[in-house]
């Protein structure tokens, strides 16, 4: 397989992957949590491209740079595989006091993020700020599920038949 061809398979994968977690984080600010439970799947699949990228990187010898850019994002997915999808576990998006699972998790999706889009910038510049920009626009995303949460909050704080 071309190497080229490789390269803009993964800066497409990255791109999906954004759009996936601009969608979760949407769904997640007008609470449907129904919808977002069932993108889990959807988001566990990019483990596949990504990881057989990776694997095709190896074996055709691209240079190092590209498989440790690559690596992040896959050590990510496995782990939220692990933790969102084998586990089980409840979501709890606003703990008092964070679990060393959540912080690991958001460890991992901002380092894998930043491997994202290193490769990209490895491609060629306008690959890099492909993913740069889907990284702010996700970024506002959860922006703004993080003010509709403070909006609710407040709300239900301040109500005075409680």
């Amino acid at each position: 397989m071309d190497g080229v061809l490789i390269d803009n398979l993964v800066v497409f994968f990255a791109l999906a992957y954004y759009v996936v977690l601009i969608v979760v984080y949407l769904l997640r600010a007008h609470e449907l949590s129904e919808l977002e439970w069932k993108m889990g799947p959807v988001f566990s699949a990019l483990l596949i491209p990504f990881a057989s990228l990776w694997a095709l990187n190896l074996l055709i010898g691209n240079d190092s740079g590209r498989l440790i850019t690559g690596l992040p994002i896959i050590i990510y997915l496995v782990y939220d595989l692990w933790y969102r999808a084998i586990t089980r576990k409840k979501p709890h998006h606003h703990p008092e006091r964070w679990p060393v699972g959540l912080i690991v998790y958001v460890i991992l999706l901002f380092i894998g993020s930043i491997g994202l889009n290193w490769y990209g910038f490895l491609v060629s510049y306008f690959n890099g700020v492909l993913p740069v920009a889907s990284f702010f626009v996700m970024m506002s995303s959860f922006g703004y599920y993080q003010y509709r949460y403070n909006k609710r909050a407040r709300a239900v704080s301040s109500d005075p038949l409680e």
